[in-house]
């Protein structure tokens, strides 16, 4: 359920997979974390005086203290921009709150690395988050990090698919299992689409004048430009099927210390408006930690995200940056039991609070006027 593999030429970037590695060895330590603490409670903690004193209070003082660790969904882009800003301004600092960054990527599996950890918070799509708690999985969304879902499905500028209906006897390159896919085919009646699997990049995407596949907006577009070849994306979102996308948190960390969840909330709001506000220095490090990012990609990817209004939606809906419609929850769960994605009714409230919207937090959603508004794509340029 985690974003795809469709960045352009990432994944066999070895810095990248170095990170990945280490992300895994992270997950590996934590795992041998949990299992000790698991062991501290059965063969004592659990007998332990809940009037125990100042031994427990400076135990809970402790536990505040601790670090959040908060996995995002792919490696180090404009996407993450917010985040990035939060961490390298010391906006979460400011806020009182130690946040570890962790880069995610393909297979992260970020659901269960969340539910593992007492500190843990990570980025996944709304729908996810319904299937992970059907699955008994305790992690619930805390706040919108997309309004809308920017996953889409990208064709030639002059390609005869003009609608989701028109993919009917079509080949789709795209990670197999996608929800959103047999929301589509469900709703336009699609017994003929043909699956292939997605392989990374644009290249096929170039060669083919008939290739279709998933894509986000803010960035393969931008490679295929490049190449001298124009696309549309058709955004899923205006399907019908249209989960934010969402950070969601360890369930016991937000019972337990919800001020730690709402001073990472508060960080990560302002993060986005600072990022927004001056984007080059946070591309910077993007880039430094992630040296196959394009420059020129990113500009596109924040002019797109801008374009598009994917952090504050539409305010004419009545959404803004960090917002929670409880109805659109409602109405996604419904989707994914007609679906048969899920197995049974999944309430809403164990799948999303609103307690860290920014409206909750008293923090003004606005953002500032785009830095950028084109991004001027060199054909054949280089990072």
């Amino acid at each position: 359920m985690n974003r795809p593999e469709t960045d352009f030429e990432l994944q066999n970037s070895s810095v990248v997979q170095a990170r990945l590695a280490e992300a895994l060895r992270w997950s590996a330590r934590l795992l041998v974390a949990v299992a000790a603490v698991l062991v501290f409670w059965l063969l004592g903690g659990c007998g332990r005086d809940s009037s125990a004193g100042p031994a427990a209070d400076r135990a809970d003082a402790k536990a505040r203290s601790e670090p959040l660790n908060f996995i995002h969904d792919w490696v180090p882009e404009p996407e993450h921009g917010g985040y990035y800003a939060a961490q390298q301004r010391g906006i979460w600092d400011a806020e009182g709150v130690k946040v570890n960054v962790l880069i995610g990527g393909p297979n992260s599996e970020i659901e269960k690395r969340v539910a593992l950890d007492p500190y843990g918070l990570g980025i996944v799509r709304g729908d996810a988050v319904f299937v992970a708690v059907d699955r008994g999985l305790p992690i619930v969304a805390v706040n919108s990090y997309f309004q809308h879902d920017p996953q889409g499905v990208m064709v030639r500028a002059d390609s005869p698919v003009r609608s989701f209906a028109d993919l009917e006897d079509r080949d789709l390159a795209m990670q197999i299992g996608g929800t959103w896919l047999q929301f589509l085919q469900k709703k336009y009646g699609l017994k003929k689409i043909r699956v292939r699997p997605i392989t990374g990049n644009v290249a096929n995407f170039v060669k083919d004048p008939d290739w279709i596949m998933q894509a986000y907006p803010t960035s393969e577009p931008y490679y295929a430009l490049r190449e001298g070849v124009a696309s549309r994306v058709l955004q899923i979102s205006e399907s019908g099927f249209d989960p934010y996308r969402v950070i969601i948190a360890n369930r016991q960390l937000v019972e337990k210390h919800p001020e730690l969840v709402a001073k990472f909330s508060r960080g990560a709001y302002l993060g986005w408006q600072s990022y927004f506000r001056d984007p080059e220095p946070i591309h910077a490090h993007i880039r430094s930690i992630s040296p196959t990012m394009d420059a020129g990609g990113m500009r596109f990817s924040y002019v797109k995200m801008r374009e598009l209004r994917l952090v504050e939606g539409d305010a004419a809906r009545g959404e803004s940056m960090g917002a929670v419609d409880l109805r659109r929850w409602e109405e996604l769960g419904r989707i994914l039991l007609d679906l048969g994605v899920v197995r049974t009714p999944v309430p809403v409230a164990s799948v999303v609070t609103d307690a860290f919207t920014p409206a909750a937090l008293k923090l003004d959603p606005t953002l500032p006027a785009p830095f950028w508004t084109n991004a001027p794509v060199e054909r054949g340029g280089t990072p």
